[in-house]
């Protein structure tokens, strides 16, 4: 048995907590319990990545590995964020925002609000817009 804080071999059986065996650690005085492995290991959620591209719902993943909906969510998120690559977007992106017309499904052009709105990009990130209106 190998100390957690000093990785010395020189330990010795100390009692029990909570029904486990507890150890101390003879070069630095720390008690400790052996730590067992926690969570599902890589194939496991491989499996669960596979199964979700494949077109299986998270619920019914979770009910094939054994785990929550939330772990198999996770997993699946997590691996797509270490594998997605944004797209650079090329050129300038204009965008029209107009509200009034998908609500009302007209739009008036006698007033102030009937101009319509652009959102041009400021750089070549993502998610920085400049609005505007637009002279007819």
């Amino acid at each position: 048995m190998f100390c957690p804080k000093c990785k010395s071999s020189h330990s010795v059986k100390n009692g029990h907590h909570h029904g486990k065996q507890r150890y101390k650690c003879r070069a630095c005085n720390c008690q400790f319990t052996k730590e067992q492995p926690r969570g599902k290991n890589t194939k496991t959620k491989h499996w669960a990545i596979l199964l979700y591209v494949n077109g299986l719902s998270f619920r019914a993943i979770a009910k094939l590995v054994g785990v929550s909906h939330k772990a198999v969510y996770d997993w699946v998120r997590a691996f797509g964020l270490a594998t997605y690559e944004k797209p650079i977007p090329q050129g300038e992106i204009v965008v029209e925002l107009d509200e009034l017309w998908h609500f009302l499904k007209f739009k008036k052009t006698s007033s102030g609000s009937g101009k319509p709105i652009a959102a041009l990009l400021n750089s070549s990130l993502i998610g920085n817009a400049e609005t505007g209106t637009v002279k007819p």
